[in-house]
């Protein structure tokens, strides 16, 4: 108001371009009384226009003074409030604090026991949910034991039937001395070359090898695991001689390259020249790869010489 005061003299010569009622131009060269507005042709004083502004000013005044007032109240009660509902807050807080310890005062002789109940029926809910699980491996088992029943329940049946079935053949130890003597049978003829002092025996319980009194593969050396593993094959083709009828004929042995090891090749002739004897006496076959002739053969046993020889091929 004091702003718009100072501005009565400053803005008394500015012309009114546009009506403030219609927004519509205002020419001020349109005929109008002297000293009027050019809107509403009212006369128009500087004494007016004060006193306007005065009125103005005093009538703000009071609504500045009616507002404090309204603030001071307000802002009384406002303090009056807060103390209140921190009081209030207080009041509640030792109300809940006495009411926990009254709860807390009746409860205290059952507290042991609801506990003990609430692990009770933790438990006894984690027992239901195994049930299914128990009940599945029930119903299992029971299958797996009818089953084992039904296999033991035959096992006894064929032990009865074999109990009852009169033998003929050879007994397991019987078997393993005639293999074990027919390995002998050729071993002791290189016992001068590369063969050791003890002689094969094969165990009837799980046909384990022995040489001596200990298992062949801890006591015999490259060139005499060769020499064993000839005398195996050699016996081989007499199982159906030896054993008769208990076992069948293998019919067919095959050597791959024999001369290994270090062992002499007049050895290893010896050896196949043997086998060759053996397959002709037991009717079977013998396929040996080499890539050294054996001189001196029967004529029944044909040597194929290879036409040209590769690296890490045999000749024949």
């Amino acid at each position: 108001m004091e702003r718009l005061l100072a501005s009565v003299d400053i803005f008394d010569s500015l012309p009114v371009r546009l009506c403030p009622a219609c927004e519509q131009k205002i020419d001020i060269h349109r005929e109008h009384p002297e000293g009027t507005c050019y809107v509403c042709t009212q006369p128009v004083t500087e004494d007016q226009r004060r006193r306007r502004g005065e009125l103005e000013k005093r009538s703000l005044a009071a609504e500045a003074d009616d507002l404090q007032e309204v603030i001071a109240r307000t802002s009384r009660d406002l303090d009056q409030a807060k103390a209140d509902h921190r009081h209030a807050q207080s009041t509640h807080q030792d109300i809940a604090r006495q009411l926990n310890v009254d709860r807390a005062a009746r409860l205290a002789p059952f507290m042991a026991r609801l506990e003990e109940m609430a692990a009770q029926t933790a438990a006894l809910e984690q027992k239901l949910m195994a049930l299914p699980a128990i009940e599945q491996m029930l119903t299992r088992k029971i299958a797996a034991t009818q089953t084992c029943q039904a296999a033991q329940d035959r096992l006894n049946q064929l032990k009865r039937q074999l109990d009852e079935t009169p033998t003929t053949g050879r007994t397991p130890i019987d078997r393993c001395a005639l293999f074990a003597d027919r390995m002998n049978e050729f071993l002791n003829r290189h016992r001068d070359d590369v063969w050791v002092a003890g002689n094969a025996a094969i165990s009837a319980d799980d046909l384990t090898f022995y040489v001596g009194t200990r298992p062949w593969n801890q006591v015999l050396g490259a060139e005499a695991r060769v020499l064993f593993f000839l005398a195996y094959s050699r016996a081989l083709l007499f199982l159906a001689r030896d054993l008769g009828d208990d076992c069948p004929y293998p019919g067919l042995l095959m050597l791959d390259n024999p001369f290994q090891q270090g062992i002499a090749s007049d050895v290893v002739h010896e050896v196949l020249r043997d086998i060759a004897d053996a397959a002709q006496a037991t009717g079977a076959q013998v396929i040996s790869t080499q890539a050294v002739a054996v001189p001196l053969l029967a004529p029944g046993v044909e040597q194929i010489i290879m036409p040209s020889t590769y690296i890490g091929e045999p000749e024949s």
